[in-house]
């Protein structure tokens, strides 16, 4: 657990932790209180469920950053995945979007920041970055899958970022209540933190790639014949199938139970 990245690791997604659940559940009561329903009630928990996702939301970027920087210092070959940054250059340019052509070891169609990628890297707008042409090509993880993934959670991330900035905007006396669009965004965002969770681990797990233990064992010396193992997996992925249902027919019969319990005169008192 307590190897050089657990901090950076463990930080950036205990807070993505928050956003995605925050944003997830806030996202339900703004749909209640759009529907009109229980409004009193859920008007409560959504300003509870948006202050935690939204505070959030703003911090994800100083641990994105931190991350960042330790990938760099630590996982050259990630952090040229992620951008698929084929050269090593000085002043290097952030890419957001773009098609990575591996073959001719270049981006197509992106939008070239100069100097940004050296600067997230290195806090400075003018350090070499390492490309992937100083890796081996044994060592290199598949560019297309970990730069899609990466763009995928930095994309979400800006735009969660956003809604929380005009949630705040808002915040004060609670004026987001008369703000019917703020909340079709929050409705909209149900899923967006779950999915920028899940790219972000197909970039740390991807982007390690070929390693299992950076620069140690590879992960094809890792795999094992063990007999038996196909039943494991059934086994595990029949318990948290089953425990995605039980967290699915808990949640609905609490929403459920919203009106009987908060509409009830002998029950609120």
């Amino acid at each position: 657990m307590f190897n050089d990245a657990w901090f950076s690791q463990a930080l950036h997604m205990s807070i993505a932790a928050f956003v995605a659940t925050g944003f997830a559940v806030a996202g339900v009561h703004a749909l209640m209180i759009l529907q009109n329903k229980n409004v009193r009630f859920h008007m409560a928990a959504f300003r509870t469920a948006a202050l935690f996702g939204c505070v959030a939301a703003l911090l994800q970027p100083l641990s994105g950053d931190r991350s960042a920087k330790d990938v760099a210092r630590r996982q050259p070959a990630k952090l040229a995945a992620m951008e698929a940054h084929f050269h090593t250059s000085e002043r290097a340019p952030l890419v957001i979007g773009g098609v990575p052509n591996e073959e001719e070891k270049q981006v197509k169609y992106g939008i070239y920041l100069p100097g940004f990628l050296s600067f997230l890297a290195h806090g400075d707008f003018d350090a070499e970055v390492t490309g992937l042409d100083q890796i081996p090509q044994t060592e290199q993880p598949p560019v297309a899958i970990v730069h899609y993934a990466f763009q995928v959670m930095v994309g979400i991330g800006v735009l969660l970022l956003t809604i929380a900035i005009l949630f705040f905007c808002f915040v004060r006396k609670n004026r987001w209540r008369k703000k019917k669009w703020l909340l079709k965004l929050f409705v909209v965002s149900i899923p967006l933190g779950f999915i920028a969770v899940e790219a972000g681990w197909t970039v740390t797990e991807v982007g390690r790639q070929p390693w299992i233990i950076q620069g140690i064992m590879r992960t094809e010396d890792a795999v094992t014949p063990m007999p038996g193992i196909g039943w494991s997996l059934l086994i595990f992925a029949g318990v948290y199938l089953s425990l995605s249902a039980m967290v699915v027919f808990l949640l609905h019969r609490q929403i459920k139970m919203v009106p009987v319990i908060y509409d009830n005169p002998k029950q609120m008192s």
